[in-house]
């Protein structure tokens, strides 16, 4: 088993070398790319080399997790509000202020704003893998200088004075 084990990680240990042998058209792939940013969010761009991403994924992931949190403290803390005040034990008591139709409607409002939160959390976390993808696959696109647009006025004199915009495209 140990041996195994040493002949695995000793075949991993190999493979970036491996790698970096390779031209970096043939070495840089949209899969790995994918699956990096599938297991470790931020990963993917990391491998594209779009360091500039990573504030922007962790803050938004980050945001989620904080609101994922807050909503579902707050839904608990309504949650047993409504629970002392209707259980009928009088050794429990309602500390929140609010009536038990009040705490019903704020459970509610906390525990949509919760799934919502996870619904936006994965959101970002699909968002994120698409963008290592859809980046990786255009790591090589030509942009070349030749591209231009030209953005100009225009009047057309058919029967009567029209004026307008022309866009012109070249490349």
């Amino acid at each position: 088993m140990k041996r195994l084990l040493f002949l695995s990680l000793f075949g991993l240990l190999q493979f970036p070398a491996i790698c970096q042998t390779q031209p970096d058209s043939l070495s840089h792939s949209p899969r790995k790319a994918t699956i990096y940013s599938a297991i470790i969010p931020g990963a993917g761009q990391i491998y594209n080399r779009k360091y500039w991403k990573l504030p922007i994924v962790y803050g938004g992931l980050g945001a989620c997790i904080y609101f994922i949190d807050r909503n579902t403290k707050k839904f608990n803390i309504y949650k047993q509000g409504l629970i002392a005040d209707k259980d009928g034990d009088p050794a429990t008591i309602n500390t929140t202020g609010y009536s038990a139709f009040q705490l019903d409607e704020l459970q509610d409002t906390y525990r949509n704003w919760k799934d919502l939160s996870w619904i936006v959390c994965a959101g970002v976390y699909v968002l994120q893998i698409l963008d290592a993808n859809v980046d990786a696959h255009l790591r090589y696109f030509d942009v070349s200088k030749d591209l231009s647009l030209f953005i100009l006025p225009s009047i057309d004199y058919a029967g009567r004075l029209n004026s307008g915009f022309s866009l012109s495209l070249n490349f």
